[in-house]
């Protein structure tokens, strides 16, 4: 008892994160109308398909939720490119789960589908929780920003905040989805789906 009382506050480190959110669209309403174990056995081959390419793009899984995940790319371990790989990772899941989302809604008469959110920033990244359990997170504006690129993204899309769009520009095509509402925040953001990736990225050098 004594050690679940000793709560640890966050130590962390400041660092530039390209931040994935992926979710279910409308599990809540698919999830009333089958079996809880349906449900379960459905979620868990689905979760296969968000949480592989995390890892094929060498990010960190930081949570994993009822019907969705969170991902980090630049934290614990940075590379140059963490926005192009959240945006590769972001695409491999919507790609990937197609085949299994059609023969589910088939099977069940359902509309199952996913959708990405991502944004990067500047967050603090670290540790936090007690004795008893501590989950590694980050904090800061631009988890918010992800989080609301995800929630607004049509099914089956990626969808991208500004900060992310610089840097990865040379590196994919993309479409301007208009400016988002975001809570706490007086001003839209700017938004982006990515369409696909560039067969030969340019250099950012102008002509």
């Amino acid at each position: 008892l004594e050690a679940a009382r000793k709560f640890q506050t966050m130590k962390g480190e400041r660092r530039i994160v390209s931040i994935l959110f992926c979710d279910v669209k409308g599990s809540t309403s698919m999830a009333e109308k089958l079996d809880p174990e349906e449900w379960a056995e459905i979620m868990n081959q689905a979760f296969e398909y968000l949480i592989s390419p995390i890892y094929t793009y060498e990010g960190t899984l930081a949570r994993l939720m009822g019907d969705s995940i969170l991902a980090f790319f630049g934290a614990p371990i940075g590379h140059e490119d963490d926005a192009q790989r959240a945006i590769m990772a972001g695409l491999k899941i919507v790609r990937d789960i197609q085949p299994f989302k059609e023969k589910i809604n088939q099977k069940y008469n359902l509309d199952f589908d996913v959708r990405v959110g991502i944004n990067t920033g500047l967050v603090v990244v670290g540790g936090v929780g007690s004795d008893m359990f501590m989950e590694y997170t980050a904090l800061g504006d631009a988890i918010n920003i992800a989080a609301r690129m995800e929630q607004t993204a049509p099914p089956s899309t990626v969808q991208i905040g500004e900060d992310t769009y610089k840097q990865a520009i040379d590196h994919f095509d993309f479409k301007e989805h208009g400016h988002i509402q975001v809570k706490g925040k007086s001003e839209p953001v700017k938004a982006y789906l990515v369409l696909n990736r560039k067969d030969s990225p340019s250099d950012g050098r102008k002509a």
